[in-house]
């Protein structure tokens, strides 16, 4: 927490400063049909996110806190190198705002069993529940694009501004590094192999020859 509201107070606008790190201290659903959720300790937080891969769709765990933190540090440098060679003014203030605040909705929306992660069975998913929540707390329209945006293009918000399209492909990419990080460490899970001997293959060609004279 000590470090989210370090990062916090690289915000500018006061407002908005108060906004994010009233938020990071106290996460709370304002909604009162959600409030029976369990909460996990952002520090303590994971998730599951799934990247598409050659041999299909992967499914690994996040640390939330890091990639936070991470993501706040990538948008910061971002932020800094296409100002200087594009000459587009980013504001860094949502950016940072909305690094720090996308995922946190998470904690609502996972919980740990005996060890293990698990769904809480909320209703809602983690982007919708902060849109929700910072709509709810007087957010600037901007940091709450961004959040709803982070999706991308396949998302129902596609991102609409410089601020949006740098903070989706940054998280994007961290999604990759983290998916080889995580996956790597798994163990590897055998692969199913069907040997075919030469009977096997007498039978197999005898049954296609009786399916096409039944056609």
């Amino acid at each position: 927490m000590k470090e989210l509201v370090e990062l916090a107070e690289k915000i500018k606008d006061e407002e908005l400063k108060k906004k994010v790190i009233a938020f990071l201290k106290k996460p709370k659903l304002s909604h009162r049909e959600f409030q029976k959720y369990p909460k996990m300790e952002i520090k303590e937080a994971s998730s599951f996110f799934t990247v598409s891969a050659p041999q299909g769709a992967i499914t690994v765990e996040r640390d939330v806190l890091n990639h936070t933190i991470a993501l706040v540090d990538l948008c910061e440098k971002t932020a800094s190198i296409v100002e200087k060679n594009y000459g587009i003014p980013i504001n860094r203030d949502h950016l940072i705002a909305a690094a720090l605040l996308h995922d946190i909705t998470k904690i609502f929306e996972w919980k740990r069993e005996k060890g293990a992660l698990e769904h809480t069975g909320i209703l809602l998913d983690h982007t919708m529940l902060g849109v929700a929540e910072l709509y709810r707390r007087g957010f600037p329209e901007g940091v709450i694009h961004i959040i709803a945006s982070h999706f991308g293009q396949g998302g129902p918000t596609p991102p609409r501004n410089f601020e949006a399209l740098i903070f989706h492909y940054l998280d994007s990419m961290l999604s990759l590094v983290e998916y080889h990080l995580y996956a790597a460490a798994k163990p590897p899970q055998p692969v199913p192999l069907i040997f075919v001997d030469e009977r096997a293959l007498k039978e197999l060609r005898k049954f296609e020859e009786q399916s096409r004279k039944s056609d």
